[in-house]
């Protein structure tokens, strides 16, 4: 019994960090007397209204895991984040009215801002990893505690034993229904996490996922997640005990007509290449080794030399719109439409299930993108996840030229746009599709730390430009 007691002990200190708890320190959130902001890089706005900077300082949460925070407000509110020893500098919209903080692995809060900030100022709060234990897994250590110290009671009283009174019918079946069932519990994994998890059918938490009490005997254990074919299994949860499932998810197999689809257009025309991506149910592009630049010295266009390769003193690779109309002598090449553009990163079928992930490639902030039939074995963290952090994933050069490169991938950096002056360059980028809105607008490609969406800007702003061709 003693042993059991250590053992229950032990998942306890395991369990808190499932169970820790975000939250922004009571009284923390204040002015930074005499505080202004002059980093240039980081000085406005998506509106061109002036950031404000807040520091947010950490307890109990270490360097990784501060990497991973996930920061969000309303629709309105930009970030640019900056990492500090022991804290995150975050440069942000000075009107936001609240900040949502999160982490894969430490639940998440929201914090309301008590005052209005003001532009270029600097403020201060901190943020708490509090980790708790589930009340439930309290009463189990009791109930195993009491268990022990009955049986090392040396010489119990004995009592008389009284036989018990016969009780009316109604009344014993009353009595039955407050009685409490035997229950057990189940810890469910999933490779990867974030599933859905199913008990008998009715969904009750997502993974890593620790249950409530359940009633012993034989339960329908259910997984499900985007992208990956569902899973189930059959249980038998005993008294007291805690039963572990996990699941090894295999990506989801395309839909049987649309392969026949796709094998009739490779039949038709000319057999697809493994670095081609779809653009649509029968069409396919290639695209280009980098991002169009114009040499301010010798007045000539080219791609960049590396596909993480960003503005400098002398090549600008930040344009106004010009629809589909390419600067490049061959003039196969073209930019995606706002069509294409959704079909690439929200509705294509790959062979690899990965349509694109965050990353850093060669410390460059962007966006991976994987072609339809990639072959290569690197794994990528957060796939097809537009909220996902750059962080997630982390790669060499050697890496992308040995392991992505090689197989046909594609980097689109976070080359930042300008907007009479050049803003997040490191940590947005913005993309020209080749459809016009209205009036002055047009469609792109937009990311951001915390975002990947396809939106709309005004024509006569700068952003980058990646062509393709297509597949013949």
């Amino acid at each position: 019994m003693f042993r059991k007691v250590l053992l229950l002990v032990f998942a306890i200190v395991l369990s808190l960090q499932l169970f820790a708890q975000l939250e922004v320190k009571e009284g923390s959130f204040k002015e930074v007397a005499g505080f202004v902001n002059i980093n240039t890089e980081k000085m406005y706005d998506d509106n061109d209204k002036p950031y404000s900077v807040l520091k947010v300082r950490t307890e109990n949460i270490n360097d990784r895991q501060r990497r991973e925070l996930n920061f969000g407000g309303d629709a309105q509110t930009f970030f640019e984040i900056e990492y500090k020893d022991g804290e995150v500098w975050l440069y942000i919209s000075y009107y936001a009215t609240f900040l949502k903080i999160s982490h894969p692995d430490l639940s998440s809060t929201e914090f309301y801002f008590p005052f209005d900030m003001e532009p270029k100022k600097g403020y201060e709060m901190t943020l708490v990893n509090k980790p708790t234990v589930d009340e439930d897994i309290i009463k189990r250590l009791e109930k195993l505690e009491n268990a022990n110290n009955m049986a090392q009671i040396e010489k119990p009283v004995e009592k008389p034993i009284e036989q018990p009174k016969e009780l009316p019918k109604e009344q014993r079946k009353e009595q039955r229904k407050e009685q409490p069932k035997d229950v057990g519990y189940i810890t469910v994994k999933t490779n990867p996490k974030g599933a859905f998890v199913l008990v008998d059918n009715k969904i009750v938490g997502v993974t890593p996922y620790l249950s409530e009490a359940l009633e012993v005997g034989n339960h329908k254990i259910s997984v499900s997640l985007e992208g990956y074919e569902p899973e189930a299994k059959r249980v038998v949860i005993s008294k007291d005990a805690e039963t572990k499932i996990e699941f090894d998810l295999n990506v989801e197999k395309a839909d049987k007509q649309e392969v026949i689809v796709v094998k009739q257009i490779i039949t038709d025309t000319v057999t697809i290449k493994d670095d081609a991506f779809s653009v649509s149910q029968n069409k396919y592009v290639y695209f280009s080794k980098g991002n169009i630049q114009y040499n301010e010295l010798t007045k000539t266009w080219r791609f960049a030399e590396n596909q993480w390769d960003i503005v400098s003193d002398t090549l600008n690779d930040l344009f106004e719109w010009e629809g589909s109309i390419t600067k490049m002598e061959d003039k196969e090449w073209r930019t995606l439409t706002k069509d294409e553009w959704d079909y690439l990163l929200n509705r294509r079928k790959t062979k690899s299930g990965v349509r694109y992930a965050k990353a850093v490639v060669n410390d460059v902030n962007g966006v991976v993108l994987l072609p339809d039939n990639w072959k290569g074995s690197y794994s990528l963290n957060n796939i097809n996840d537009r909220g996902a952090l750059y962080s997630g994933n982390r790669i060499k050069q050697s890496e992308w030229e040995r392991k992505f490169a090689t197989y046909g991938a594609i980097f689109l950096p976070a080359s930042g746009y300008q907007h009479g002056h050049i803003f997040r360059v490191g940590s947005a980028g913005r993309y020209w599709s080749s459809s016009k809105e209205s009036g002055n607008n047009a469609f792109c490609v937009s990311f951001t730390i915390n975002e990947l969406e396809i939106t709309t800007d005004n024509c006569k702003n700068g952003l980058s430009v990646r062509l393709v061709r297509d597949a013949e």
